[in-house]
């Protein structure tokens, strides 16, 4: 029996010659696989690389040597902490070091998470952020751009980050549970620096009108994607509840809030709200706004909880019944772990919507990092040529943030077999 011969469902041989061997592994095969397949996919993959060459050949020329990116250093730390630290908003003090503190302790924190989770996405994330910020020290900027105390302070981050995985590798703080809970006061601690105590030496108030800059889009966002999970799976079991007064209200919220825009809820939530309160009722803007943004993610995070709880087949409860298990029980132990890691990508996409939404509160009169962008250049004409250069800037911030959070739903999703059975 010839072993170049080709043989039918029988064991026959039916005459024909084998086809020669194929090249299956190597650049080359990989090429051949899935860019010059077929005559229209190579057009296709010519077409492509042609526009992609173009395309960074004018962009890196204008980026290299016709771009003037002056107006990023004379931004500077406006972009990331907006007003905060002018006279205006904390008249007498210097309340610079309190975002810096807070960011000694988010390095900290990641330290931490290094510590306790120990795989390598953790620790690349964890060691890249404190590498990043303590790299932004050698920035050629003169001490009265960027003085002598705020360059250490950057550069403080590298100890802070081996200072958290100490903490959480030889203290009674070595168990996820705790490191969670830390977060959480930290999180609140962050917020009590920032708006300070009154009396208290050093923590003079600081309006919420002049928190700003990036700071206020990462406040929002973490308040959100923290707060909007919780609620979101809280009416999705609210809408498939068998109770018609709970399963009415659930869906009255969430129609409401998925039918009108954010921009409108906003506004609504700064004309309106204040006139069901007294005029002397202490009033807070960002409060607000927190609270709608929370609101509108969560009725777009409910949908897809409920998404991912009609995925499950039906024997699965049934089973668990058989087994003996409450309906709480089947529910919290067996139908929602399942479903969110169903419906991992589009969770991810909504906190990824939520971060780039938070730019919106500018309608409000927020200067989030894009509006004070916006707002410096409409008021230095010297820079309105370098309108293109700030924008470009904002869009690369924006997409290393968002890129971050797809690389680590990624991750996530290898790990826990999404997509697979």
């Amino acid at each position: 029996m010839s072993s170049n011969v080709q043989m039918d469902p029988g064991g026959m041989e039916t005459g024909r010659p084998l086809p020669p061997p194929r090249l299956s592994r190597g650049a080359v095969a990989w090429l051949r696989d899935n860019l010059f397949s077929e005559w229209h996919n190579s057009l296709l993959t010519l077409i492509t690389a042609a526009v992609i060459g173009l395309a960074l050949f004018f962009g890196l020329r204008w980026i290299i040597a016709g771009a003037d990116w002056a107006v990023i250093s004379t931004l500077g730390g406006r972009m990331i902490i907006g007003q905060y630290n002018i006279e205006a908003a904390c008249p007498g003090q210097n309340c610079f070091w309190r975002p810096q503190a807070i960011l000694l302790m988010t390095t900290a924190l990641l330290g931490m998470a290094w510590g306790v989770v120990g795989n390598g996405l953790t620790k690349r994330i964890a060691i890249a952020v404190a590498v990043v910020l303590s790299l932004f020290a050698l920035l050629p900027y003169g001490l009265d751009t960027m003085g002598l105390d705020v360059r250490l302070l950057l550069v403080a981050n590298l100890p802070a980050l081996g200072l958290g995985w100490v903490i959480a590798r030889y203290t009674p703080l070595r168990t996820t549970k705790r490191v969670s809970i830390t977060v959480v006061v930290a999180f609140i601690v962050a917020l009590v620096l920032l708006r300070g105590l009154p009396g208290v030496p050093g923590l003079q108030t600081v309006s919420v009108l002049y928190w700003g800059g990036l700071m206020l889009n990462l406040l929002l966002a973490v308040a959100g994607i923290a707060i909007s999970l919780p609620i979101g799976i809280a009416l999705a079991l609210g809408r498939r509840s068998n109770l018609p007064v709970v399963k009415l209200l659930c869906v009255v919220f969430i129609e409401v809030f998925r039918g009108v825009p954010l921009i409108t809820l906003l506004f609504m939530s700064q004309v309106l709200v204040p006139l069901a309160f007294p005029e002397n009722f202490p009033q807070n803007s960002l409060f607000r706004a927190a609270v709608v943004i929370t609101l509108f993610s969560s009725a777009y995070m409910a949908e897809n909880i409920r998404g991912g709880l009609q995925s499950l087949h039906r024997g699965q409860a049934e089973a668990a019944r058989a087994l003996g298990l409450a309906s709480w029980q089947t529910t919290l132990l067996i139908s929602l772990p399942q479903a969110i890691r169903n419906v991992i990508p589009a969770i991810v996409g909504q906190f990824i919507s939520l971060f780039k939404d938070t730019s919106l509160v500018y309608i409000i009169g927020m200067l989030d990092v894009v509006e004070i962008s916006r707002a410096f250049i409409q008021g230095n004409t010297e820079y309105l040529g370098s309108a293109k250069e700030l924008f470009v800037f904002l869009a690369l911030v924006f997409w290393v943030f968002t890129y971050g959070m797809s690389y680590v739903s990624r991750h996530i999703e290898r790990n826990l077999g999404v997509g697979e059975r």
